[in-house]
């Protein structure tokens, strides 16, 4: 018997480092164990007055974002072709290099095709805009194509045509139309590009915009609205930091809200739609504070990765958007416009040392801070055993010479990467910004 007690010991002290590592990756993948470890964790950073500047700075600021009700009733020629031509005459820089799904090689006539369909010839000198609502999710498109195109043959999860998805009720302003009238480049609150025209129901200005009552805001990752009180029909899906228009609720019944319609000619129609009554939702935004972002943030954790919102997913730059659109802040849809909104703690060039880092992160404030890397963005979340760590929606990272698949909304260590050629994540980082009017400016 002793020798076996003396193998179970030995055993046991083995597996030690093993259960220390299991319980540490329970730990860090809890909300709580962040949120109790904020200074502050729900003192408000910034007010409904405070929110409503922040969010005029970051729309003059960025160059993709509009306040669609102080938009113009026209747009000059010279500034729609600036947009419409922003990521330059497609077969500039894809004939002869991009793929289709098949891997057959995207030739000099389909990206002529699109040019042609753009309408560049239809661009006025002035162009009037027009208003619609998003009535069913869709893709915001690069150029007017349903066709996904991509930088190497196999490689499907990364469609170059692919910028965002819009979701019912979100309002667009209209400013141009293609040749075939299936496609209109349209503005968000957000971003620009190619949106299929019978996703949208057109009305005047004032009827897309009015916004009556209450706010319903969404919460959770994602609900559904139904189209009636049984909940047998579902509508359409709505992600969180949508706002709907709450109009009431019957007694302990669900949540009755403005919903949009498209009728057979493409004009709006407000019906009326229906939230149960136990969904993850807020009358009103949610209070400014790092427990609030750390659990918007957490509610996504484990979802699969999706290119620009591809099938309804999300990528990281989404991902942040989306959780702090529940408190009522906009932010860009790209991750690099997302990493200087804000008070920049630190942006690096080539000049910037690794000491100007590490000391501008040990003076951010975990919860409201985001880390920016070339094409990525992250959360955040604070120290735990001497290393820093973030909550992101990645889709792999290069570990030596062999890549990792992730593809998931996924808490790590900014060691990540270490034995990659690029270095771990935390040698990456090119901007770290908190989330809040910069200093001196409010």
């Amino acid at each position: 018997m002793i020798p076996f007690i003396k193998r179970l010991l030995i055993l046991s002290l083995l597996l030690l480092p093993f259960s220390g590592y299991c319980y540490a990756s329970a730990a860090v993948e809890n909300p709580s164990y962040w949120i109790k470890n904020l200074e502050a964790p729900e003192e408000v950073v910034l007010g409904a007055d405070g929110i409503k500047e922040f969010n005029r700075m970051t729309v003059d600021k960025n160059d993709q974002m509009a306040g669609l009700d102080s938009m113009p009733a026209f747009v000059p020629d010279w500034l729609l072709f600036d947009w419409l031509l922003s990521d330059g005459v497609p077969y500039e820089r894809a004939y002869g290099k991009r793929f289709f799904s098949g891997g057959k090689t995207v030739g000099k006539g389909f990206l002529e095709g699109l040019v042609h369909n753009m309408n560049l010839d239809g661009v006025a000198a002035e162009n009037a805009i027009a208003y619609g609502v998003v009535a069913q999710r869709a893709d915001v498109r690069a150029f007017p194509t349903g066709s996904a195109i991509y930088k190497r043959p196999g490689k499907l999860e990364f469609d170059t045509m692919q910028y965002s998805s819009i979701y019912p009720p979100e309002a667009v302003a209209l400013l141009h139309a293609s040749r075939d009238g299936r496609w209109g480049f349209v503005q968000t609150g957000s971003v620009r590009g190619w949106v299929r025209m019978d996703k949208l129901a057109f009305g005047d200005k004032e009827t897309v915009l009015e916004r009556g009552g209450d706010t319903l805001v969404v919460t959770g990752s994602s609900i559904s609205v139904y189209g009636d009180k049984g909940f047998r029909r579902t509508v359409s899906p709505v992600p969180m930091g949508a706002v709907l228009n709450y109009t009431g609720a019957d007694g302990k019944g669900p949540y009755t809200v403005r919903f949009p319609k498209r009728d057979a000619g493409g004009a709006l129609l407000w019906t009326e739609g229906y939230v149960k009554r136990g969904a993850d939702v807020s009358v009103g935004f949610l209070p400014y504070t790092g427990k609030n972002v750390i659990t918007q943030a957490f509610k996504m954790l484990g979802e699969e990765y999706g290119w620009g919102g591809k099938e309804g997913r999300r990528d990281c730059s989404e991902f942040i958007k989306d959780l702090f659109s529940t408190m009522g802040i906009m932010l860009p849809r790209n991750s690099s416009q997302q990493g200087v909104s804000g008070d920049v703690l630190l942006y690096r060039d080539e000049s910037s040392s690794s000491d100007e880092l590490a000391e501008s992160l040990k003076g951010a404030r975990p919860g409201i801070t985001l880390l920016g890397l070339d094409r990525h963005i992250m959360l955040y979340l604070g120290v735990r055993n001497g290393k820093p760590y973030a909550i992101h929606q990645i889709f792999g990272y290069r570990d030596g010479p062999a890549f990792k698949l992730l593809n998931k909304v996924t808490v790590t260590d900014l060691d990540l990467g270490r034995r990659s050629k690029a270095g771990p994540l935390k040698k990456r980082i090119r901007s770290i910004t908190e989330i809040r009017i910069p200093v001196g400016k409010s």
